[in-house]
C-alpha cells in the first residue's frame, strides 16, 4: 500500500475519534448544565446589612493602620532629612 494513503487514514481516523470526543463531551456539559439545581430565593436582606457593616468597619480598621504608617514614614523621612544636616560627632582636636 501507498504510505500517502495509510498516513491519510491516521489523520482521519484521529479527525473522526476527536470529533465524537467533543461531541460526548458537549453532550455531557449540556446535560449537566440543564439538570442543574437552580438557585433558590435570595438571602435575607439582614445578612447583607450584618457583611456590610463588618466590610465597613473592616475598611475604617485598615484606613486607621494605614494612616499610622504614613505617619510612622513621615517621621523616619523627616529624621533621615534632619540627620544629614547636622554632623552626627563633633571633631576633638
Amino acid at each position: 500500500m501507498d504510505p500517502d494513503v495509510i498516513n491519510f487514514a491516521g489523520v482521519m481516523a484521529v479527525i473522526i475519534l476527536s470529533i465524537g470526543a467533543l461531541g460526548g463531551i458537549a453532550t455531557a456539559l449540556f446535560r449537566r448544565i440543564r439538570t442543574a439545581p437552580r438557585p433558590s430565593a435570595l438571602p435575607d436582606q439582614r445578612d447583607y446589612d450584618q457583611r456590610f457593616a463588618q466590610l465597613q468597619q473592616s475598611v475604617d480598621a485598615i484606613a486607621v493602620e494605614v494612616e499610622r504608617i504614613a505617619e510612622g514614614q513621615r517621621f523616619n523621612t523627616k529624621l533621615l532629612a534632619d540627620g544629614e544636616r547636622r554632623p552626627a560627632m563633633k571633631e576633638v582636636r
